[in-house]
């Protein structure tokens, strides 16, 4: 290339890249804005979530780099950051901003508008390697950089920081031409970083980068271009092994802790949940531009699948397949995208998730839809550079000033959606100043990973310890298990699992209960707190503005609820005499035949109780009472004297059981196939009478069985 040719090309280049800079400036505002930037977020779901994430990789790499994935989310589960796609390589790309100037708001919002600007750059010099001219590249990039998906996911930042997938192409294209290790080193670094920074985006290089790369070695195969390597070949194969080794360490390194987790709890996405999905051929004139969103956009639009791929790239038909090698490649990977992207509507999709382990892993078949955006982006970019080559010179920079000006409104977003973060209420700063250890349990306890859970997960950044629930990309087998449990809170069963998981801190926000329609859940709360929450059993209660903060004391509930199950389940019925009350005899005899079927049935009044006389002092270690399951709920009362009762705390044999299993188990007892004949776990104690009573609730109640063990037969 002549000096003049290369100062047309440097030209080129700088005006290419004030226009991606301008345009990036305008179309991401107001996070482009100094105001605004370190101090709003797209959304308050996903955003916080990533602003977790990223702190937590952050604190934990340096505090403890061996226990990275054990994230303090989703207590008391191992490897928690494994129920989410990685963000690693982000929150290293981000760690110099947010480590430096404490502020993670201000640097996930950085990455968010470089992103788009590295994007539309590393996209145009692909197309330029690729044979683009300075306007077909500049095409490209603006395609690609700001395509529609990618600010329809800009709550999403995994989603919008796209630029390490031209950049992978753009290595392999060179090691296709010149046959430098290098370069097919730099190529399988990059795909590492992206593995680490987004495992959907690795996915789809490591499917469609080997075609890419054999087809564009086959293309230049005997006419290798580029000067000779440099130094002894075993020097070349020494640093091509290192940075191999590097690579795969990297990803192996993230990877091995996910396959434990999915082998684990037997996480996979099945086919009917990718049908769900998947895109169809109308979502690709789904857009979320200001244009296009109201003229045509709309009437396409399905949530995930906004897969418009700009008017621009019309041009791609300009790019013949059978003139060219290399544009016959793009097209067929961008048909083959396309294909998957559709999910199992096409068998391409059916066969791939047969044969390819990590297609189970992914549930958005529609985010292939990038790879199709990416690659229709590089043949507009040859296209328009045919259309421009077959126009004079003074007629060419009019067309090609059109086209940008179309691309530019047709992709125009601004302004982008910005809510203000937000704060930590001041409970978490009484939180974090507590100095027992223990994890937190917030209430209410979302069970569907909504909006709230982002909260909880994002001002665990305040204090560190660790939470359980929040949101998870994945549902964890004991998530919901749990919840269920702790739900009847401060029922003894509940507070026992609280011990058993050494859930120290419970945390109450009122103001999550109305926002969610619960508000009489609260009152619950509140009022159990001061009329069934034994005095002892917690350390200190603490509020700030509505929100409450209690600190249990394990050691005493954990003496107080210490149940066991019997080492044999050899149960007896009291006999008919022991029955105080009712003292009807067809009652007694209901209750102690030892016949389920033989039921005691009598309407439910507020002074309903039945009451039985051991003639000794016993030790109740587990009871078992049958009833209809539509009954309402018994308490357990008992006495030395007759006359001076006092609680019976119980576990059931379920939240036992199920306890027991965790953190690791795959499935859980079912509580609903206990309702009927309910096996209880008692807390140790001494009694001579028990009483049954129930909960306040209209209607019959039936007892078909009464029957217990006593510890040690005595």
């Amino acid at each position: 290339m002549n000096p003049k040719d290369a100062s047309r090309e440097v030209r080129w280049d700088r005006q290419a890249f004030a226009l991606y800079l301008l345009y990036v400036l305008a179309n991401t505002y107001p996070y482009s804005h100094p105001a605004y930037i370190g101090r709003f977020v797209p959304d308050k779901g996903d955003p916080l979530f990533d602003l977790w994430q990223m702190k937590w990789f952050a604190h934990q790499l340096f505090r403890d780099p061996r226990h990275l994935w054990d994230a303090n989310v989703l207590h008391p589960l191992k490897r928690a950051m494994t129920f989410n796609d990685s963000l690693l390589g982000l929150a290293l790309l981000g760690l110099p901003i947010g480590g430096l100037t404490g502020d993670w708001v201000f640097a996930r919002n950085v990455l968010f508008v470089l992103g788009f600007l590295v994007n539309a750059w590393c996209t145009y010099r692909l197309a330029r390697l690729l044979g683009a001219s300075g306007g077909g590249a500049l095409v490209a990039g603006l395609l690609y950089g700001f395509c529609s998906i990618r600010f329809h996911h800009a709550t999403n930042l995994k989603l919008v920081f796209g630029p390490l997938i031209p950049l992978f192409f753009y290595y392999l294209t060179r090691w296709a031409r010149t046959g430098r290790s290098l370069s097919l080193l730099s190529a399988l670094l990059t795909w590492a970083l992206q593995m680490i920074s987004s495992m959907y985006y690795g996915f789809f290089l490591f499917t469609l980068g080997p075609l890419y790369g054999a087809w564009m070695r086959w293309n230049h195969r005997g006419h290798l271009s580029g000067a000779a390597p440099v130094g002894p070949r075993w020097h070349r194969w020494a640093a091509l092994g290192i940075g191999t080794a590097v690579g795969l360490g990297l990803v192996f390194g993230v990877a091995l802790p996910y396959w434990e987790t999915s082998f684990q709890f037997g996480l996979r996405r099945s086919m009917e949940e990718n049908a769900v999905w998947s895109a169809v051929p109308g979502n690709y004139l789904a857009t979320s531009a200001r244009l296009g969103f109201t003229w045509w956009g709309r009437r396409w639009w399905d949530g995930e699948r906004v897969l418009w791929p700009g008017v621009l790239a019309v041009t791609a038909l300009a790019a013949w397949p059978w003139r060219n090698r290399t544009v016959l490649g793009l097209w067929g990977l961008a048909g083959l995208s396309f294909l998957l992207s559709l999910g199992p509507q096409t068998p391409v999709f059916r066969v791939a998730y047969a044969v390819l382990p990590y297609f189970s892993a992914m549930r958005y078949p529609a985010r292939w839809g990038i790879m199709t955006i990416f690659f229709l982006a590089l043949l507009a970019g040859l296209g328009t550079t045919r259309l421009l080559q077959a126009l004079p010179d003074r007629v060419r920079r009019w067309v090609l000033a059109g086209l940008l000006v179309v691309g530019l409104i047709d992709l125009w977003h601004a302004p982008l959606r910005a809510l203000p973060i937000p704060a930590p209420p001041p409970i978490y700063r009484v939180l974090a100043a507590a100095p027992e250890p223990g994890a937190v349990a917030v209430f209410p306890l979302y069970s569907d990973f909504r909006e709230g859970s982002t909260f909880y997960a994002y001002w665990t950044t305040f204090h560190w310890k660790p939470v359980i629930g929040t949101y998870a990309a994945w549902a964890p087998p004991s998530h919901e298990w749990i919840r269920f449990v702790l739900k009847d809170w401060p029922l003894p069963h509940a507070l026992w699992l609280a011990q058993y998981l050494n859930i120290r801190y419970i945390v109450f926000h009122p103001e999550s209960f109305r926002n969610v329609g619960t508000q009489d859940q609260w009152e619950r709360y509140r009022q159990l707190m001061t009329t069934a929450l034994p005095p002892e059993w917690v350390l200190r209660r603490k509020q700030e503005l509505e929100d409450v903060l209690l600190v249990l004391n394990l050691e005493q509930i954990r003496r107080d609820l210490a149940v066991r199950p019997p080492a044999r389940w050899d149960w007896q019925s009291p006999a008919p005499a022991q029955v105080l009350e009712p003292a009807a005899p067809e009652a007694r005899r209901a209750m102690t035949d030892g016949d389920p079927d033989t039921a005691w049935v009598t309407r439910y009044t507020g002074d309903w109780h039945v009451t039985v006389d051991f003639g000794r002092e016993v030790t109740l270690q587990t009871l078992r009472v049958y009833t209809d399951p539509k009954d309402k709920v018994l308490y357990l009362w008992g006495s030395s004297d007759g006359s001076t009762w006092r609680p019976v705390y119980t576990v059931p044999w379920w939240v036992w059981a199920g306890a027991h299993v965790l953190p690791d188990g795959r499935t859980y007892p079912d509580p609903d196939r206990w309702k009927d004949r309910p096996v209880l776990l008692c807390a140790p104690n001494r009694v001579r009478y028990l009483k049954l009573t129930a909960s306040p609730v209209a209607g019959h109640i039936a007892i078909r069985e009464l029957q217990v063990i006593l510890q040690d037969g005595k």
